[in-house]
């Protein structure tokens, strides 16, 4: 059921994704507009993330599971029948208060059924791979059904409905006494992370996951349907079946980055990501045919899929049951902040630069993220306070169970 509700969540980007161009035309918008149908469904996440970890924790992962699936699927019915911009983008933002409470269950419930260490990270790995299959074939789903219509692939949100009854297995609210009013409750949410040791790990892992979903959302999944269709010129369908290379990449990668961490250094592995982030960005930029689009998106979709499952891992070992709600729901928040900016920015300089010239504006930020990480992570430890041995720099976030 995790897999299940949190693949469905992923629906939410992947699906639309080939018909973007298709949707511009059919809207009457420009290209660099069109990225907005995408970040509006995570524009609630960033305010109601937190609250809805809030609301995971004192009244249970199953009423959370029951009302998102409900909003999420009938939201995302109802963007079928519309066919002007701005109702589309607020039906998509009504969607997203589906979407952040999906998202965000799954390491939730994750973290409440298995013990720290290998067994949770093993878990992690599944659900992560649940998702970038999804994110594999929605594109490809999505391409074929576009080509009758831009609008049809709105339609597979409904897949969300038939589901809500099997979410009532979803576990309740976990074990010991209420939480306390919101503020209190995130109040001792911080107060277990200072003890924990792990308060500035957790900080600097916010900024540094809105930025790499900017990179992944905005510049890998808008921008690139809007790239193969402007410089090779070919259909939905074809679109959706070269854009999954990049979830066939990541889906490789996130079953294996559990067995990766524990062979090599964690520091190795996201060293290993950040570089195979910036080749996959650059190859994009001078692809010169479509076979070499696909190596790039390989290699970018390889690399993305080390990261994600190590930050959930350190996200749900953070804290305690009772707590795990709002620090998951708090670093929701920050991806949901990437994934409303990223489509917009993305789609902004592809209309005004050109898709190549982003391209290579993405493949320059995440290598200046890269040099920038482990000297903001020891001044972040300065100024907060260290964290103990097993816990420093990417090595902590990386190894949250040990």
């Amino acid at each position: 059921m995790v897999v299940a509700v949190t693949g469905l969540g992923v629906l939410t980007f992947a699906v639309i994704t080939p018909a973007l161009p298709d949707l511009a035309d059919e809207l009457g918008v420009s290209r660099g507009a069109i990225g907005l149908v995408q970040g509006a469904v995570a524009i609630p996440g960033i305010f109601l993330a937190v609250v809805i970890g809030y609301v995971a924790d004192r009244r249970g992962r199953r009423l959370v599971a029951v009302a998102s699936l409900a909003v999420f699927g009938v939201a995302g019915l109802a963007a079928f029948f519309v066919r002007s911009f701005w109702p589309l983008v607020v039906l998509r933002a009504v969607q997203g208060i589906g979407t952040s409470g999906m998202l965000s269950l799954g390491v939730v419930v994750v973290g409440d059924l298995f013990p720290p260490g290998k067994e949770r990270r093993w878990a992690l790995g599944i659900n992560s791979a649940g998702i970038t299959i999804t994110a594999m074939i929605a594109p490809i789903v999505g391409g074929f059904l576009a080509d009758g219509g831009a609008f049809r692939p709105f339609l597979l949100f409904g897949l969300a409905l038939p589901v809500i009854p099997f979410a009532m297995w979803l576990p309740g609210r976990p074990p010991g006494d209420p939480p306390a009013p919101p503020l209190a409750h995130l109040g001792g949410m911080v107060e277990e992370l200072r003890v924990n040791h792990r308060f500035s790990d957790f900080a600097g892992l916010l900024p540094f996951s809105l930025v790499a979903m900017v990179v992944f959302v905005g510049f890998g999944f808008t921008v690139t349907p809007l790239y193969l269709e402007e410089v090779f010129e070919i259909g939905a369908a074809e679109r959706g079946l070269v854009q999954a290379i990049l979830s066939v990449g990541s889906s490789i990668s996130t079953l294996n980055t559990a067995r990766l961490a524990a062979r090599y250094s964690p520091q190795r592995v996201l060293n290993v990501s950040f570089a195979g982030i910036v080749a996959g960005f650059a190859i994009l930029a001078v692809a010169p045919a479509l076979w070499i689009v696909g190596i790039g998106l390989f290699t970018l979709g390889v690399a993305l899929g080390l990261i994600f499952p190590l930050f959930q891992d350190f996200v749900a070992s953070s804290v305690g049951g009772a707590f795990r709600g709002a620090a998951v729901g708090t670093w929701i928040s920050s991806i949901r902040f990437g994934q409303a900016v990223g489509p917009v920015v993305g789609s902004g300089l592809a209309e005004g630069i050109g898709e190549r010239r982003t391209y290579w504006v993405a493949a320059v930020a995440m290598a200046v993220l890269a040099a920038a990480w482990r000297p903001l992570r020891r001044l972040a430890a300065a100024w907060i306070g260290p964290s103990p041995d097993g816990y420093r720099s990417v090595e902590g976030i990386a190894s949250g169970g040990r």
